[in-house]
């Protein structure tokens, strides 16, 4: 038999009882609309409400008071509980109302009715983020990325066994980057001296670079590239390039038959190309958090657009996260490479979260001669929405005269 296989013993906050009734009662909400003068009426499911159990135990035998007034304590207790049903399993929840009933011809046995209502949503209310607070949250994930490799430079800046070069190469860095960013003034250390204070100069200097554009909403996709090409430029430093020592890393930690933590000819030059590289990749994925905020408070781009923002910002930090690991040795690499990587997925979601906002893109045909403005009027009801279609089917022959037949791509609404 089932029953015996299977039935489980029921429980409350993890006191066992026997019960001799089970009742479960559910019901789905819905809402009514009708029509005037329209028999009939449409029902809208609202989903399912909370599940009602009815259920009578009984307590017996010479020992029943003691057992049942730890029942009743369990009873008492503020708040849903755990439930275990004898045949679908534990379910959170919280009691109403119950009743105990003794009767004279029952000696030794008391009976407890009681009505549960499951205590359980399927999602929390206002789970769901908005697609702009998905783009906010870039930042925080580079934050930690940016404190990651401060604290990977600082260990090996403590240990270099060529301290004069770190610091020769992390000036001339510094001297690169102000070419393209003037108007930040800088601390003046090398990362020897004061490995903080360097790092701070490098991520001033970069946030300078993005924000010599001004994100406009009708450039937004040109301002972006423009960044993107700067922050490129900005890591290929003069006179330092990655040495022939770390170009041939064997994923193990090991270059040239030589430990990682070992100093090689060249390395201090690859570790502050390393970190101007970090940085950059965090100065895309800054320029692209300002570009899909925009978008989220008003649309610009077009899907392949936004892909491409995130896909652009994507691959300079993986750049990033493959330099680290051909650097340093595993465990160094990761306190940079993990928040590195949560970087790329909240650019990824974020961009996402804008996309699947929109209405899906249609293809429909233009079935009369029309501009662009009447085209937008006849498929929308609204004019103003012709330079949508106009960003959406660049580029475009001549939007002031579209001919039956053409085939041009739209929001489904």
């Amino acid at each position: 038999m089932a029953w015996k296989d299977t039935l489980l013993d029921a429980k409350y906050r993890g006191l066992v009882f026997d019960c001799q009734v089970w009742d479960d009662d559910a019901e789905r909400s819905a809402v009514e609309h009708v029509r005037p003068f329209v028999d009939g009426a449409q029902m809208e499911d609202m989903g399912r409400g909370a599940r009602k159990m009815k259920v009578k135990a009984i307590f017996f035998g010479n020992d029943y008071e003691a057992r049942l007034q730890a029942f009743v304590k369990a009873l008492e207790e503020p708040g849903a509980g755990e439930l275990v049903h004898p045949v679908f399993g534990p379910v959170k929840a919280q009691l109403l109302p119950w009743h105990i009933g003794h009767e004279a011809d029952n000696v030794d046995a008391a009976t407890v009715e009681m009505t549960f209502a499951e205590s359980n949503l399927a999602k929390p209310l206002f789970e769901r983020s908005l697609p702009g607070q998905k783009a906010a949250g870039i930042a925080d994930k580079s934050e930690a990325a940016r404190a990651g490799a401060g604290g990977v430079l600082g260990d090996e800046a403590a240990k270099s066994k060529n301290p004069l070069a770190l610091a020769k190469a992390s000036l001339e860095a510094v001297r690169g980057l102000k070419m393209q960013s003037r108007d930040y003034i800088t601390s003046g250390v090398d990362a020897v001296s004061a490995p903080g204070g360097w790092v701070r100069d490098v991520a001033g200097l970069v946030s300078g670079i993005v924000d010599l554009r001004g994100f406009d909403a009708a450039s937004l996709m040109s301002d972006y590239m423009s960044i993107s090409k700067l922050l490129t430029t900005a890591i290929l430093l003069p006179g330092f390039g990655f040495s022939s020592s770390s170009s041939g890393g064997s994923g193990d930690g090991s270059f040239g038959g030589s430990s990682a933590t070992d100093l090689a000819p060249g390395r201090e030059a690859d570790v502050v190309q390393a970190h101007v590289e970090l940085e950059a990749a965090l100065g895309k994925a800054e320029a692209a958090q300002t570009v899909l905020a925009a978008e989220a408070e008003t649309p610009t781009l077009s899907p392949p657009e936004i892909e491409a923002v995130a896909a652009d910002t994507r691959t300079g930090i993986e750049s990033s996260i493959t330099t680290y690991r051909r650097l340093y040795p595993i465990e160094q690499s990761r306190r940079v490479t993990e928040p590195l990587k949560d970087v790329a997925l909240a650019v990824q979601d974020a961009a996402s979260a804008i996309i699947e906002a929109r209405p899906p893109l249609v293809d429909r045909q233009v079935e009369n001669p029309a501009c662009l403005r009447l085209l937008a009027h006849r498929w929308y009801g609204d004019h103003t929405r012709a330079p949508e279609l106009l960003r959406l089917n660049r580029p475009m022959r001549d939007p002031n005269f579209l001919t039956p037949g053409e085939v041009l791509r739209g929001y489904a609404n």
